[in-house]
């Protein structure tokens, strides 16, 4: 084996993989899908906004990667069980799934956010996370093989101040974790969860160039000095989905600067 050939072969940790990313058009989601197709997998996308998947997809197949996208709302049940089940008669396997969607739909105290927010908020985050999960373990289970990355936050595990219903539902999603983690071990099947702290995406770009001094104290809080990039996410979801990872589940990761570890100086 030439030296070239082996870089080669070393750098598709997950070829001939297939690999489900909820979100994947945009955003920490849109790096995912990029950093797994250029690994090898093949990615099936699923996505809300058609112009994210078809932008995401553009730059997949612009450097020699595979995958399509399916638009619809992950929150709902119907949906999401028909793509699984179209992704599965593509490809007759699913090795990988990783869950993104989610956000913040209303900052405030218990007191502030009311019932729909509150609603919202879990069906976005921890109903979206709940369908897809049930509809792919039953194909990875047959198998006795398969990973799941889910996706908390930073928030999750160290509260910030008027987050109650995003720390609570990003909360569900690290418990929910462990336990699938619990009950489908034995089976083969791996799932871990990624808690990001604040990442660059094109909306927090465009929030922090409206408050320059935000930006700053988000990145003072980090003890690295700086806020994210949805590539930092990306290396370790490859790193948990492939079989490196054959001997980890039902952890969780913060990929935060380090600001669950302590609050950095001002600088």
């Amino acid at each position: 084996m030439g030296a070239d050939q082996d870089v080669e072969e070393k750098g598709m940790r997950l070829k001939g993989k297939v690999a489900i990313v909820t979100g994947g058009g945009s955003g920490i989601g849109g790096a995912i899908a990029i950093a797994l197709a250029a690994e090898g997998a093949t990615v099936a996308i699923a996505e809300i906004s058609t112009a994210a998947g078809e932008e995401t997809l553009a730059t997949i197949k612009s450097s020699g990667g595979a995958g399509w996208c399916k638009v619809f709302d992950a929150s709902r049940e119907a949906p999401v069980k028909d793509f699984v089940s179209e992704v599965f008669a593509h490809h007759g396997q699913i090795d990988i799934l990783v869950n993104t969607v989610g956000g913040i739909v209303k900052r405030g105290t218990i007191l502030e956010c009311d019932e729909a927010a509150w609603d919202e908020t879990f069906n976005r985050n921890v109903k979206s996370t709940y369908h897809v999960c049930r509809a792919v373990l039953p194909h990875m289970l047959a198998r006795k093989y398969g990973s799941i990355v889910t996706m908390g936050s930073a928030a999750g595990l160290a509260s910030r101040r008027r987050l109650s219903a995003y720390t609570a539902a990003k909360g569900a999603i690290i418990s929910l974790t462990r336990q699938m983690a619990v009950d489908f071990g034995l089976d083969g099947v791996r799932i871990n969860c990624i808690a990001p702290g604040p990442v660059l995406t094109k909306r927090s770009r465009e929030k922090y160039d409206r408050d320059p001094a935000l930006h700053k104290r988000r990145a003072n809080e980090q003890l690295l000095g700086r806020t994210g990039e949805p590539q930092d996410v990306a290396g370790l979801v490859v790193f948990l989905a492939s079989d490196e990872s054959s001997w980890i589940t039902g952890h969780i990761f913060p990929v935060d600067g380090g600001s669950t570890a302590g609050q950095g100086a001002d600088r």
